[in-house]
């Protein structure tokens, strides 16, 4: 069940990608050196929008410690 979703969206991604070369007069390998090439940093709207999203990922995850045990480590 998760290599099928891994899978999908492995498979959305490459066609994200063949999407946005072909809007962009490129070829599918081009595109991708551009993208490595130019590595941008996230503006500060792209690095919420990246934080929203993976945390709506991981609901119900916990953090190791709890608030009274790091605020002891911190004293």
């Amino acid at each position: 069940m998760a290599e099928a979703q891994l899978r999908s969206r492995v498979e959305e991604a490459l066609a994200s990608f063949e999407r946005r070369a072909r809007a962009n007069g490129h070829t599918f390998d081009q595109e991708v050196e551009l993208l490595l090439q130019s590595a941008d940093k996230f503006t500060p709207e792209e690095r919420v929008a990246v934080s929203t999203y993976f945390h709506s990922r991981c609901k119900g995850v916990q953090p190791s410690l709890t608030l009274e045990e790091i605020r002891e480590g911190l004293m």
